[in-house]
């Protein structure tokens, strides 16, 4: 196994940015009763709360940029140039024993290299949602629904193949979970799903259904649109901060096995994030995704008798960012 850790340390332009400061106004009535229920007033009177102060809402945007250019240099090189970005949101709602919590994440950057044309380097669209009512004590059953695809078409990109390979929307992956929630903290979870549903969706154009994101033979068959599993997983959450919040992390492991078909085979797929302020706007961050399905069949070149053949097996597949640049917390 065999991969490449891409990092962009070079040179960062800043752009002025003018971001809307958020006013924040509460009535003498909402004072009082935040101010009586911090006191150990009855707990009647701290339900009188509004609805909008039972939210938790914010995200965090990020921007890099990166530029090398050679002119005469005896040494060599290829110019080039980066650009990264990534905007994550969430809103969670708590009132008495339920929960809503709303996640979104997007990723994309794109590289120019030398005189060939732009391509992405990234690309990632995240959905989540999940409803939970407790049970007991840091307990909860749940219901989740999570969506993931990307923005723009992929391709193979290598010297003898630019096969298309991806597109919006194809596929789009499809996750459908009943099951309960263990939340000890603020910063520790564990989402146990005995019954959880995974659709694998192509758009309905046959051109994009036959390439199926380059996975036509191993998740959905050849001219259909879509392929559908039933089995359980389980999710573990893990966040934190350090330093006055400088320095934050967050790590998501998911398991999912397939009941109907190889249940001992798990896909393993691991998204971890960790961010280090520099200044106020500015940070550094690591971003690392690895992915392991047994349906996911990874082409590979071998030699064979003298002959150079490709064999298609499952591997784990790497992907890492090393990032630089404007950062806003809000």
């Amino acid at each position: 196994m065999r991969y490449f850790i891409t990092r962009i340390i070079l040179f960062v332009v800043f752009v002025a940015a003018v971001l809307p400061g958020r006013a924040q106004s509460v009535d003498k009535n909402i004072k009082d009763a935040k101010s009586a229920a911090v006191k150990g007033v009855a707990a009647s009177d701290a339900k009188k709360l509004p609805d909008s102060l039972k939210w938790k809402k914010g995200g965090s945007v990020n921007v890099g940029f990166s530029q090398t250019q050679y002119s005469n240099w005896a040494g060599g090189g290829e110019n080039t140039l980066a650009l990264s970005s990534t905007l994550s949101l969430f809103a969670n709602y708590k009132k008495n024993k339920t929960i809503w919590e709303n996640n979104a994440f997007f990723a994309y950057g794109l590289m120019k290299k030398g005189e060939t044309k732009a391509i992405k380097n990234d690309d990632q669209i995240n959905l989540g949602s999940r409803v939970g009512y407790q049970m007991a004590k840091n307990w909860y059953y749940s219901a989740a629904f999570l969506a993931k695809t990307q923005f723009a078409s992929g391709y193979k990109y290598t010297a003898k193949d630019t096969t298309r390979i991806s597109d919006f929307l194809a596929p789009v992956y499809m996750y459908l979970s009943l099951g309960l929630d263990y939340k000890p903290s603020s910063n520790f979870s564990v989402a146990i799903s005995p019954v959880m549903g995974k659709a694998t969706l192509v758009k309905s154009n046959d051109s994009i259904v036959m390439i199926t994101s380059g996975l036509s033979q191993d998740l959905i068959e050849k001219g259909k649109r879509a392929r559908y599993e039933f089995g359980g997983g389980i999710v573990f959450n893990l966040n934190g901060n350090f330093f006055s919040k400088r320095v934050t992390y967050n790590s998501q492991l998911e398991l999912f096995s397939n009941y109907l078909e190889d249940p001992q085979n798990v896909d393993v797929i691991w998204d971890f994030q960790f961010r280090m302020a520099l200044t106020k706007f500015v940070s550094a961050g690591v971003r690392l995704n690895m992915i392991y399905d047994d349906n996911q069949k990874i082409p590979k070149e071998v030699q064979k008798e003298g002959k150079t053949v490709t064999e298609y097996s499952p591997r784990l597949q790497v992907k890492e960012f090393f990032e630089i640049g404007l950062f806003y917390d809000f």
